[in-house]
């Protein structure tokens, strides 16, 4: 399991590592450096696990398991790294650094505990996969364990105590995200402690803590992802909010097509520049343009609308429980399907058809809340069995199409 798991999160602890080096070019920043030192520590930590640099790094150097101390006073210096960024970003300057010197002195004392027991415990035979299982029943090493776990869980407790918090106060949503996304990363960091306490105590007692030992990797991983994924979310969060904004207004670019087109074809003097199925580059632009072309096309058919189909539609509609929104969409469909076929047929515009106006956009109302309206239009335009019964006369739809409106 830690052949895969463990370098598949180095890799992605190095990658975002290179993701948040790049804001460094902004400017120099304490909470920038922190969270690249942070990452760099985890994606250090998952590298020197992985069973094949380990194994190198017991042959390179002639000391066996020196990755296991390697890998835990890393993750103790990212626990650290991450508690101290959250402590600076919460707290008045002065406070956070008095709470930053307290923290500090504590873990500079427990990484030289362990350091001491470490060497004490005196593991000679390297264990690339099953150090801990190994040598926990040395008293040395399992007091070496509980020191590395005590320094890590109280900076995951913190974490957590710090970050959930104060996501109810950041502004931004990506930044709310993250700091929830790397709490919830720490509780599961907490399972992974929890089963290495079960660990010395199990050997204590003579348990067979194999039993168990698969948890410890998964949890590890788990949490590792999730706190790579809340450091690094609010620099990437905001370009995925970017990408799918553009998809939604590419589909509606595409949802506005039956009802533009069939304005097009009768006056295709509304479109000043030639169509495209699908713009890319320039999508916004054409989306807008989109919008004005169908409000000019209304306009132009605005003595041929009918308003009587309106009508009928209003009160189909209205029969079906349909809520406002849709109920106005059938509405403005039927008045501008029966335009679109008188005018196609030139039928002769009916007595004070001149006043009739197509729906406007409201007054201060942005393009998405015209483009939603739009879309709405559209599709009953081209769908709707509420439409198609109002424009052809009727005043009730048959039972199968009534199940379907619904």
């Amino acid at each position: 399991m830690t052949h895969v798991l463990y370098p598949a999160l180095a890799a992605v602890a190095w990658a975002g590592f290179a993701v948040k080096l790049r804001d460094l070019r902004r400017g120099p920043n304490p909470a920038r450096y922190a969270v690249c030192g942070a990452l760099a520590l985890l994606g250090s930590t998952f590298t020197v696990s992985t069973p094949a640099v380990w194994s190198w790094l017991d042959r390179t150097t002639g000391v066996a398991n020196l990755a296991a101390l390697w890998a835990h006073l890393s993750v103790v210096g990212f626990s650290a790294t991450v508690q101290l960024l959250v402590l600076w970003w919460v707290n008045p300057t002065d406070l956070a650094r008095r709470r930053t010197r307290a923290r500090l002195a504590f873990l500079a004392v427990a990484a030289a505990t362990m350091v001491v027991l470490f060497l004490a415990a005196g593991p000679t035979e390297p264990h690339a996969t099953d150090f801990v299982a190994t040598y926990v029943h040395r008293p040395h090493f399992a007091a070496y364990l509980l020191v590395y776990l005590a320094a890590f869980g109280l900076g995951l407790v913190d974490v957590v105590r710090l970050c959930w918090p104060y996501a109810n106060m950041a502004g931004r949503s990506w930044l709310r995200r993250g700091l929830r996304t790397t709490a919830a990363g720490s509780v599961v960091g907490l399972v992974y402690c929890a089963v290495r306490v079960a660990d010395v105590i199990g050997a204590q007692l003579d348990v067979d803590i194999r039993r168990w030992e698969w948890l410890a990797p998964i949890a590890a991983s788990l949490g590792a992802l999730l706190v790579i994924l809340g450091l690094t979310m609010p620099a990437w969060g905001p370009r995925l909010s970017h990408i799918r904004g553009w998809l939604r207004r590419r589909r509606q670019y595409r949802q506005l097509q039956p009802l533009w087109s069939d304005l097009h074809r009768l006056m295709p003097q509304i479109a000043l520049e030639p169509p495209v199925a699908t713009p890319l580059r320039t999508l916004d632009r054409r989306l807008y343009r989109r919008v004005i072309e169908l409000y000019d096309g209304s306009l132009a058919l605005r003595p041929y609308l009918d308003e009587a189909a309106a009508g009928r539609a209003e009160r189909i509609g209205a029969r079906l429980g349909l809520r406002p929104d849709e109920l106005s969409a059938v509405m403005e469909a039927a008045r501008l399907r029966g335009a679109v076929r008188a005018y196609a047929h030139g039928e002769p515009v009916a007595p004070g058809a001149d006043e009739a106006t197509p729906a406007r956009p409201d007054e201060g109302a942005d393009l998405s809340e015209e483009v939603a309206r739009l879309v709405r239009v559209s599709r009953a335009y081209a769908g709707s069995p509420v439409v198609a019964a109002a424009v052809a006369g009727r005043e009730v739809l048959p039972a199968e199409e009534t199940e379907v409106a619904m």
